[in-house]
């Protein structure tokens, strides 16, 4: 019993790290988008969104096993729920997994937050060169009020434009 239970957490933490280095892959993805949109280099938006979608799909793959993972670690060796989470197991696992849980627990946690940060940024940048390019077109005497865009990209005029609404409830 000893054996299926290091088994079972031994693939847990390696679930953690794997998502734990897919969490850094995108956060880097971001970072590159950053720099990129703070350079004015919007040539490259196409290709840094492409790599963003990539470092998504890893990060959402990489989750799917550590649910695996965690499911199994939690119901074999521990007794608890499938639905448990890595903090409830971490309490369960005795050393040296309750701190290699709670460490990568931590870990996740920061490169989620740092994520979030990131995305936030990246989506100020993208709105200011929106508003910057609208402002240089409309300096230029080009009308983008009925523009709006189809799925694919191409410009679609005397269509309703798109409008954001920001309600507070």
């Amino acid at each position: 019993m000893e054996v299926a239970r290091d088994e079972n957490l031994e693939a847990l933490a390696g679930a953690v790290a794997a998502e734990s280095d897919a969490l850094g892959q995108l956060r880097f993805k971001f970072e590159v988008q950053q720099v990129m949109l703070s350079g004015g280099r919007s040539a490259y938006l196409d290709e840094t969104t492409r790599e963003l979608e990539a470092a998504i799909a890893a990060v959402q793959h990489a989750d799917a096993i550590f649910r695996q993972r965690l499911s199994s670690a939690a119901v074999d060796p521990l007794g608890l729920s499938p639905e448990s989470t890595l903090r409830e197991v971490a309490a369960a696992a005795g050393e040296p997994w309750r701190y290699i849980f709670e460490q990568g627990r931590a870990d996740l946690r920061r490169a989620v937050e740092a994520i979030g940060r990131l995305r936030t940024e990246n989506r100020k940048l993208l709105a200011r060169g929106y508003l910057a390019t609208s402002e240089a077109l409309a300096l230029l005497g080009v009308d983008t009020a009925g523009m709006s865009y189809d799925a694919s990209g191409a410009p679609q005029r005397g269509r309703a434009a798109a409008t954001i609404l920001n309600r507070r409830a």
